[in-house]
């Protein structure tokens, strides 16, 4: 076994161990304190103890973050040697990208709609086990799908009576969900130690604090607006995504691909396939 198998199959250990931990130490939390939880979580201590530092970089990952929206959309990907055409924004979408972006919002929204009952902070977010299907679309479709994501978690707000101005920080941080594992796992198959590793770390642990970074950040400055306090952001709401997106996509992310990817590509709906060869190199 050479040194970068051992290394991804190290991340997908890590990976594991991470939901291990973070459902051990929200039990201990529960057990010490059933009332109020959150207050004594480690994550959520965290949060609010470095909540100037937390702020600052989430600032960073807010305009990165649209900044990377905005291009990828109109056509652009930021690669190594600058911008780059990346084929697949909305002007060169054909009538199959339009039919997985709405294939992706049906399938993500309703499913998050399905679930909505189950509530974590009325208003703004509640369990989402359908997060594990965000970066599979992205992974698998594309900018289509991350696109279909985004309008299906606005779908599922509208739907479930959370619309709100909460709902455009997450359009794009569930665009950010499915465009990480897109842009940086290298092999989309999950059907070896270096395409499952990778996505462990993309897909489960960059996406999960890139996501709650944007959307927190976003409630932060409009907190105003929203009418929330700091600890119910940082500490409940950032906390819960964390929580959401690491454990559902450590879990049911892999076996989902292991499932889909096949009769994606059978059926050449895999965004390689369809887009022109030389577009295959620009999302790395």
């Amino acid at each position: 076994m050479n040194t970068t198998k051992i290394l991804y199959y190290l991340s997908i250990a890590i990976g594991l161990l991470i939901v291990i931990a973070i459902f051990y130490g929200f039990w201990q939390a529960l057990q010490t304190n059933p009332k109020d939880p959150w207050s004594i979580f480690p994550i959520s201590q965290f949060f609010m103890t470095a909540h100037g530092l937390v702020f600052a970089i989430g600032a960073i990952v807010w305009i990165l973050g649209t900044i990377v929206f905005l291009l990828e959309i109109a056509g652009y990907t930021i690669t190594s040697k600058g911008l780059a055409k990346n084929r697949m924004g909305i002007g060169d979408w054909s009538v199959i990208d339009i039919a997985l972006v709405a294939l992706s919002a049906a399938v993500y929204g309703g499913l998050l709609a399905a679930t909505a009952p189950i509530t974590i902070v009325p208003g703004f977010t509640w369990l989402r086990p359908a997060n594990s299907l965000a970066p599979l679309f992205g992974m698998f479709f594309g900018i289509p799908g991350a696109v279909g994501v985004a309008i299906g978690n606005l779908l599922a707000d509208i739907l479930s009576g959370y619309f709100g101005v909460g709902s455009i920080g997450g359009f794009i941080g569930n665009f950010l969900i499915a465009y990480i594992p897109y842009k940086f796992v290298r092999d989309h198959s999950f059907s070896n130690a270096t395409s499952i590793g990778e996505f462990y770390i993309w897909g489960v642990i960059v996406q999960a604090f890139v996501s709650a970074l944007y959307i927190c950040w976003w409630l932060d400055i409009m907190q105003n607006v929203v009418g929330l306090p700091l600890f119910v952001i940082w500490a409940i709401i950032a906390t819960s995504i964390l929580i959401n997106n690491i454990t559902v996509n450590a879990v049911l992310s892999p076996i989902l691909g292991v499932i889909l990817f096949p009769i994606v590509k059978s059926r050449g709906l895999y965004w390689k396939d369809r887009v022109q060869p030389q577009a295959s190199t620009l999302s790395k």
